[in-house]
């Protein structure tokens, strides 16, 4: 049956997603501030989630599930609070009346304090020991007390707009051997293509799922892959001049996706080499 889709916060990922689900016949509203921002073929309601009252506008329209894709404004504790926490709560309340089948909300992998390149899954413990991944978690324990509620924890997106990675070998910013952790990646039109089949799957949902792809590695085996397919030379790192830089980078980790795989979801770049390689070609043709 066809579904009234909420996305609250709808940026990038959110815009991805809408596509499709409207292409599988699905109603999608954008919900943001801005919605000048949002393509010409969505429709879209200007609400802030800092504001109850102009949510509870927007969900006096009955909605089967909602998408909650906020990114944080700035990376301070203020903005990580109003997104991750005091929007979810205000959300949450403004949604109370409606029948809602499925609550899904964006989380990400900087819940995870692992730092041996161990491998995380939905069960290892999170115990986040900076501010970001705290406030991610009070987040999540809202939306999980939901009995429709969902987490999704992304780990690192990568795209055409988000080509860090990119520019860091293009620049010749290389990690250093003892900054070489195991990084996790995973592409914008995976993330989208997750959230919009969590939504539409028949398979019952699991309180939390981990999105990432299927090969985690080493920080130097993908800057020496992307190097190669720039045609930069391989140089060893220097050393940060920006220690502080370094430190905001996630702790090394292996995350597993099986669980994410065993509800039939199929992975459009199931490794880093086949999406960057696209984004690549997306980027210089």
């Amino acid at each position: 049956a066809d579904m009234n889709i909420a996305i609250v916060g709808c940026g990038d990922i959110g815009v991805r997603s809408a596509a499709l689900l409207q292409k599988n016949g699905h109603r999608v509203v954008g919900i943001r501030r801005n919605v000048a921002a949002l393509p010409d073929w969505m429709e879209s309601i200007s609400a802030d989630v800092s504001n109850r009252q102009s949510l509870e506008a927007v969900f006096t329209l009955p909605f089967d599930a909602v998408l909650y894709i906020l990114s944080a404004s700035a990376y301070n504790e203020a903005a990580y609070r109003s997104a991750y926490v005091d929007g979810v709560a205000n959300t949450l309340e403004a949604l109370q009346h409606q029948q809602l089948k499925r609550f899904v909300f964006v989380s990400s992998t900087s819940v995870y304090h692992q730092n041996d390149g161990s491998l995380v899954d939905e069960n290892s413990p999170t115990r986040p020991t900076r501010f970001n991944g705290q406030l991610v978690l009070e987040g999540e324990a809202l939306v999980r007390r939901l009995s429709v509620g969902t987490v999704v924890r992304f780990s690192g997106i990568y795209g055409p707009a988000r080509t860090r990675m990119i520019e860091r070998v293009k620049n010749n910013i290389r990690s250093s051997a003892e900054d070489d952790g195991y990084t996790n990646r995973i592409h914008v039109d995976d993330c989208a293509g997750v959230l919009a089949h969590l939504l539409m799957t028949d398979v019952p949902l699991e309180p939390v799922y981990l999105a990432s792809d299927s090969e985690p590695c080493t920080r130097q085996a993908l800057e020496t892959f992307l190097a190669a397919e720039l045609g930069v030379a391989d140089n060893e790192a220097e050393p940060p001049a920006d220690k502080a830089a370094v430190k905001r980078i996630a702790g090394s980790k292996r995350c597993n996706n099986r669980l994410l795989l065993s509800t039939g979801y199929r992975f459009l770049y199931p490794d880093f080499r086949s999406g960057y390689r696209q984004v690549l070609s997306d980027l210089y043709g």
